[in-house]
Parts: structure tokens; sequence; C-alpha cells
């Protein structure tokens, strides 16, 4: 009985140490490049570091110095404006775009989808040349139409205007993101059931009170995981912004993400504590407009029940 057991027991161990060995590379990995990163930094948000001398520690002086930063706090406001709107407008529109192609449209509905996902492939880099080809001062074709519709050649430069490169960002953003979320509602739509459509137009009731009543809370998860993945990426902004205003940040720092702000201050000008300390602030941001946006979320289900 004993030998049987230690028997049990060995052939236990080998089977478990084959399981470590088999998840021990990737947990590697995780520590190397996924944990140790995030305390590291945390670490850094109280030292002064510039890569090379040895850290120095100033407590929370990173994080009080950076609200007390000017070039922060403008960072801040574009980065809620840019996050506010294409967050809004980009799920609004692949809201309407992906009801529409599921109500109206019989065949083909996977060429819409082919199409509307293509702006997502197209490298930020290259999305910024050609948006830069419509809004340029000198040639743009925005500028050549508005020439041409008032007989006076027109010169604006759209790019560097303070009031203008925020809502050009903005419709970069939506015309490349779009698509993303059409593919989300699109999935969403197709897995509820026609019976209650067909149940509720039967009973009479029409096209708006079937689309507020029925389709609109059964699509409220899908609305708040694009609004919650809009929220994680609009937060984070950093591409769009910095291709299009070639890394300088727009006339004024008009166009200045808290993301760019961030890798400007870490890796331009080499203050990592103050630009750890940045990253926590996004990482705090992101982590209550998340819990605000489940909390929403669970109001607006119970409500509907």
């Amino acid at each position: 009985m004993a030998i049987g057991r230690a028997g049990k027991t060995l052939h236990r161990m080998r089977r478990d140490n084959a399981f470590y060995l088999a998840v021990a590379p990737f947990l590697a990995i995780f520590l190397v490049f996924s944990v140790f990163p995030v305390i590291f930094s945390l670490y850094l948000g109280f030292n002064r570091w510039d890569g090379f001398s040895d850290p120095q520690w100033v407590g929370f002086e990173n994080y009080a110095r950076a609200l007390r930063d000017p070039v922060f706090q403008k960072a801040i406001w574009n980065t809620v404006y840019m996050w506010f709107w294409s967050t809004v407008l980009t799920v609004l529109l692949a809201l309407v775009i992906s009801v529409l192609i599921n109500d109206y449209v019989s065949f083909g509905k996977s060429y819409f989808r082919m199409v509307f996902l293509l702006p997502l492939l197209v490298a930020p880099a290259i999305a910024a040349i050609v948006l830069r080809m419509f809004f340029s001062a000198n040639g743009g074709i925005v500028n050549l139409l508005s020439g041409a519709i008032s007989g006076t050649p027109s010169y604006f430069d759209w790019l560097g205007s303070e009031a203008w490169i925020k809502p050009l960002v903005v419709l970069l953003v939506i015309w490349r993101w779009t698509g993303w979320y059409i593919i989300i509602f699109m999935a969403a739509l197709q897995s509820i059931p026609r019976d209650i459509y067909e149940a509720a137009r039967m009973d009479g009731v029409g096209r708006w009170a079937i689309f507020s009543r029925i389709t609109l809370p059964l699509l409220l998860p899908a609305i708040a995981f694009a609004t919650i993945t809009a929220t994680l990426g609009g937060l984070q902004m950093f591409d769009e912004p910095y291709v299009l205003t070639q890394g300088l940040g727009g006339t004024n720092n008009s166009a200045t993400t808290l993301g760019m702000y961030l890798f400007a201050t870490a890796f331009t000008r080499l203050n990592f504590g103050l630009g750890s300390a940045v990253s926590w602030y996004i990482f705090a941001a992101v982590v209550v407009l998340t819990l605000v946006y489940q909390a929403s979320l669970k109001r607006l289900r119970g409500d509907g029940a």
C-alpha cells in the first residue's frame, strides 16, 4: 500500500513538473516584460532618474510637479476633448451604420464589414499623410475647393490652427476606428433572435419603438464594451496626434496629449520619474472611467428590468 502511494505521488510530481516546464517560458516572459515594468514604474514615480545615474528618492514630488506644469494641464484638456468627441462620434456613427446595414442590406454584409475595416489596416503615418493632403495650407484639397467656391485663393493653415488641430485629430480617429466598432455592433445585432422582432411587428410596433425598446437595450453590453475600449484608446491617444503634428504637439501644444507628454518627458528629456508619475495618472483615469461605465451599465440594466 505504501509503495502504491509513493508511486502515485512520484507520478503526480512528474506530471506537475511537466506542466510547470511547459508554462515556464510564458511565465518568465510575462514576469519580465509585464509585471516587472509595472512595479518598476511605480518605484520610479517616487524617484528622479535619467536612466544613467542612480535614482534619487523624491517622494510625491514628481506627481506634484506634473500637476504644476502648464503643458501637462493643457495635455489633460486636449486628451479629454479628443477622447470625448472621438468616443461619442465614433461609437454613435458605428451604431447608426451597423443598424442600417443590418436592417436594410440583405446580401453582401461581409462586403461592408471588409470595406469599413480597411482604414484600420492603414498605418497612422500614412493616414496622417493623406489627411495632410486634404488640409495642407499650400495646395491642400480643402483650401483648393474653398478657393474655387469663393473665387479667391485660400491658404488657411488648418494644421497650424489651435482651434482646428484637435477636431482634425478627432476626424482621423473616427476614420480609422469606426469600422472596428461596426464589426462589434453587427455581431451583437445578429445575435438578437429574429423572433422578437417578428412578434413586435405583429403587435403593430413601429420601427423607432422596436429600436428604442428592443434593439438598443439588447445592445447595451456591446455599447458598453465599445465605449470602454474607446476610452482606453482615447486616454492613451498617441499615434494620431503625434504623426499629424509631426511630434510637435501643434501650435502652443494645442494637440499634445497625455501620451505625447509622457513620451516627451521620459524619452526626450530623459525624466523617467516624471514620466512614470504621468503614466500612473493615466492609469488612474482609465480605472475610474471604467468603473463609472460599469456602474452606469448596471443601473441601466436595473432600470430596464
